[in-house]
């Protein structure tokens, strides 16, 4: 979304006026390097770790196990090598050193964004948003300006909802993709997805 868009590249002259894009190419870099694994480990894999940390009480002996457990379970990986208490790979994380993240934060703001993008391209600037650009657009500037300077004086539910007109879903995310998944599924046909 946004800078990375084929429109914006060519309206700032990085791209030439003809060049035809890979619709897919960017979706699918879209999705796996900003978007869908992140998912999975900021409200899956993290989430339910820090949880059994630090609401849980997880004794420290079993931190370690317990991470790579949601590492599998939720993202479909496997440690690189065999994995002991001796570390805590959580770690690596340096929130996790410092206080607790709480990075459901983060997947709730991903979430967000692509509802926010959705509807600004959509209802201001009636543009697919997987092809658009809002860049210099003074409207889409204020729209979103009118949201933030709210900052906490209201409810953000109730802001989000006056915004758009709808709840915070996922239903933006899911429809930006949708031309990914649809290839995707051609592509895998036949083949088993998923993991266990």
């Amino acid at each position: 979304m946004g800078r990375r868009d084929r429109r914006y590249l060519q309206s700032r002259g990085l791209l030439p006026a003809d060049f035809k894009a890979d619709a897919t190419a960017f979706l699918l870099d879209d999705a796996l390097a900003r978007s869908l694994p992140f998912m999975f480990w900021a409200s899956g894999t993290m989430t339910h770790w820090e949880a059994d940390v630090y609401s849980k009480n997880l004794p420290a002996d079993q931190w370690n196990a317990r991470w790579w457990q949601y590492v599998r379970d939720v993202q479909g990986i496997e440690p690189p090598s065999p994995r002991s208490e001796q570390w805590c790979d959580a770690a690596t994380k340096t929130h996790i050193n410092d206080t607790p993240c709480y990075y459901h934060s983060y997947a709730l703001a991903t979430v967000l964004k692509f509802q926010l993008h959705d509807y600004i391209a959509r209802e201001i600037l009636h543009q697919p948003p997987q092809a658009c650009n809002y860049a210099d657009n003074k409207e889409a500037g204020t729209w979103l300006n009118n949201i933030l300077k709210k900052g906490s004086t209201e409810d953000w539910r109730k802001v989000l909802k006056e915004a758009t007109g709808e709840d915070i879903s996922t239903r933006a995310m899911a429809e930006y993709f949708k031309p990914l998944q649809s290839w995707l599924e051609t592509q895998n046909k036949g083949r088993q997805i998923g993991w266990d």
